[in-house]
């Protein structure tokens, strides 16, 4: 008997949606209605302070779409790495200091326009990395340059550091995203084998803000990528109304059954609508927690940084978890070039560029290629089959013991031979992916065409 849920599969798979920026996120452009309710330990569900999965547990994520386990990293563990991020070049920049918290108020007004801490000189397989008002052979003024391992900003109402960089530094890895007892709740919850994670997105660091300044508020979206589960890890304790990740429970569902495809984000109209109805209607949850908490959510669930009005830095490590599966193509993007509009890689591995602009000549491969290098899960599933009737169907959710079932699969820089960690003098915390000429990792097939090889599978044979 064949399987309704799979239905339409041999045609889905034979259409490429449309290339998509791999930077955009997945928002509304409503504001949110509700404020945030406090998810703290006294509505955990029974065996939140144990390793493993419960009844209660499985089915709260089946229906929620997240779990917290309380404890799960010895607190102990971050150690090495707090005391680290405080010998950054931001927190000198900042004039910050352990010892007075007045000093971590807005620092943001301290922070240097550009910063290119920790960047070797491999820009274009050569050169600096740019600002963006440089002028530069691959690319028009004013494109921008992609993540720096220090990204610094100052958003409506906190200003906000997210340190990529420390993201795929090994011993950092290991106490978070690779942790064994990290894993073990990623096979209980998805099921193996699971893709040992190799970088995650780095600390995520929030500051309290000017008191002269707005109110924090709530900047809710989905990051439209191909994580199967994030996990949020607090470095440090996080108290009500100090930034705590905040999310909207059982968003997950609801556009889950909206997307083409089960496995690849690939939104329809319908998906706008349920985004705009979430924020209208379903009330989000902030993660109240201590050093070593971690939070446990479907890959698509709508989340933002929490509002934060509290006294102290919000520090939290954001992780992305798979399955090991066939790998499609990475998600690639090409900066505009002599007026020229950027143009993004599809699922294909296909570029396409327009062949009607006299300035801009579509065979030259001298162009800037950037990708979200913050990403552990940065290459589109090579399955395209559409939602399933059970969405949870091929996850574990404690239905199996946990047998240690980790797979080594090579991180997406090693199988395309790109430069992402410190090399030479770059210091511990620094490296990221730089632009690549578009010629080095694709050729050119006429008529506006180039192609990527794809090299992601051939690991496994």
């Amino acid at each position: 008997m064949s399987d309704p849920s799979r239905k339409n599969l041999s045609n889905s798979q034979s259409v490429t949606p449309v290339a998509e920026d791999p930077e955009s996120a997945f928002f509304s452009k409503h504001k949110p209605f509700y404020p945030p309710r406090l998810a703290t330990r006294d509505l955990d569900p029974q065996g939140a302070d144990k390793l493993g999965l419960t009844a209660e547990e499985a089915e709260h994520f089946r229906e929620t779409g997240f779990v917290i386990k309380r404890g799960l990293i010895p607190k102990e563990d971050f150690s090495p790495f707090i005391k680290l991020w405080w010998q950054q070049p931001p927190v000198s920049a900042a004039k910050m200091s352990p010892n007075d918290p007045a000093s971590w108020e807005a620092p943001g007004r301290h922070w240097p326009e550009h910063n290119r801490w920790g960047l070797a000189n491999n820009w274009m397989g050569r050169g600096v990395w740019p600002s963006p008002e440089d002028e530069r052979p691959g690319a028009s003024v004013g494109e921008r340059v992609g993540r720096l391992p220090y990204k610094l900003t100052q958003d409506v109402s906190n200003d906000v550091w997210r340190w990529h960089g420390i993201g795929h530094d090994k011993a950092f890895v290991a106490v978070t995203s690779a942790h064994p007892r990290v894993l073990h709740m990623v096979e209980a919850l998805l099921g193996g084998p699971v893709k040992r994670p190799r970088r995650n997105r780095g600390l995520y660091a929030i500051f309290p803000r000017d008191r002269a300044g707005p109110k924090s508020k709530l900047g809710p979206h989905m990051d439209q990528n191909m994580t199967e589960l994030i996990g949020v890890t607090y470095l440090e304790d996080v108290h009500p109304n100090s930034g705590g990740f905040t999310f909207y429970p059982t968003s997950h569902r609801r556009l889950y059954a909206t997307s083409k495809q089960a496995l690849n984000w690939v939104p329809t109209n319908r998906s706008k609508e349920v985004m705009d109805d979430i924020l209208a209607n379903v009330q989000p949850f902030e993660f109240v927690g201590r050093a070593g908490d971690v939070l446990f959510c479907h890959g698509w669930m709508v989340h933002s940084a929490g509002i934060h009005e509290g006294s102290n830095i919000r520090m939290a490590v954001f992780q992305d978890f798979n399955k090991v599966r066939k790998r499609g193509h990475m998600r690639w993007t090409v900066a505009g070039k002599n007026g020229g509009v950027r143009i993004n890689c599809n699922m294909d591995g296909v570029f396409v560029f327009p062949t009607d602009n006299t300035d801009d000549d579509p065979a030259d491969g001298m162009r800037e290629v950037t990708n979200q290098w913050i990403m552990d899960s940065n290459e589109f599933v090579l399955a395209r089959h559409p939602p399933l009737d059970d969405m949870f169907e091929e996850w574990n959710l404690g239905q199996h013991a946990v047998e240690g079932n980790v797979v080594d699969e090579p991180a997406w820089w090693e199988k395309y031979d790109l430069p992402l960690l410190p090399t030479g003098d770059v210091p511990r915390g620094g490296g990221g992916m730089p632009a690549e000429l578009l010629s080095k990792i694709a050729r050119y097939e006429g008529a506006g065409i180039w192609k990527v090889e794809l090299r992601a599978n051939d690991w496994m044979s």
